[in-house]
């Protein structure tokens, strides 16, 4: 009876998460060829799963979506999501990896605000610690999210004259507006001592379940030693910030689609 309930859920699991692949929906011929099932058993399993409002029907195409049922208990589950308490395992992760320390830190009117540290076996010591607020304009972190964040959010910072923190501070709009440029294409951002001398940054964003830009993650450490593992540290950096953009519902479609 046990292996029965329990095939019987696998292939319900199997069948809603092809769907949710497929924004345009699916037949019922496309579920049957790829989910390898018997067409009784699925169009059984389906009707289920419409009683319940797992999936909708669209009667014109004949084909099978993503209801709202499901998209309620996923919502519900990543709103409960605790952005540092999900990502201090892959930072500290990413800290053992290149040896540098790694930070974790959000947007709030016009500075980053760091969440968390870790630290790796040839760690420096910074002046960021833990609730530290720093300009986003010359941080990896802040320029990690601000790239992603609508152009008003940028002009509005730059309505007021840009403090030079060290001889290497961007504060010339047009360059910062460049760099952002940048962090779109390339994926990542950079901080040459400009905001700390000795200092190099490199930082990529994170997104939720909204598409939208949440928080960004990075790694600092001097600038000789983060320049020569400079192409480790951003494959790294990419690999651990798409991790947990994924485990706060990230879908990369998103943002092509917005």
């Amino acid at each position: 009876m046990s292996e029965k309930l329990n095939s019987g859920i696998d292939k319900t699991l199997s069948i809603l998460e092809f769907i949710s692949r497929n924004a345009r929906g699916v037949s019922l011929a496309d579920i049957v060829k790829s989910v390898g099932i018997p067409k009784t058993t699925a169009f059984r399993i389906l009707e289920i799963l419409l009683s319940r409002e797992y999936v909708t029907w669209n009667q014109e195409s004949e084909k099978y979506s993503i209801g709202l049922k499901t998209l309620e208990i996923g919502l519900s589950g990543l709103i409960g999501q605790d952005i540092v308490e999900i990502s201090i395992p892959y930072l500290q992760e990413l800290s053992a990896m290149v040896g540098e320390t790694s930070f974790l830190a959000v947007y709030n009117n016009g500075d980053v605000v760091y969440l968390y540290k870790s630290e790796g076996n040839q760690s420096i010591v910074t002046t960021a610690t833990l609730g530290t607020r720093r300009p986003a304009y010359c941080t990896a972190l802040g320029k990690a999210i601000l790239a992603n964040l609508p152009i008003e959010e940028s002009d509005r910072i730059f309505e007021k004259p840009l403090e030079k923190l060290t001889e290497k501070t961007v504060v010339d709009r047009i360059r910062l507006l460049e760099e952002f440029a940048d962090v779109r294409l390339d994926g990542y951002s950079v901080d040459d001592e400009g905001i700390e001398h000795g200092l190099y940054c490199l930082a990529v964003p994170i997104y939720d379940y909204t598409g939208g830009v949440v928080a960004a993650i990075s790694v600092s450490g001097p600038v000789k030693r983060v320049m020569e593992n400079r192409q480790k540290i951003v494959e790294e950096l990419k690999s651990i910030g798409g991790m947990i953009s994924r485990r706060l519902g990230y879908v990369k479609a998103m943002r092509s689609r917005g």
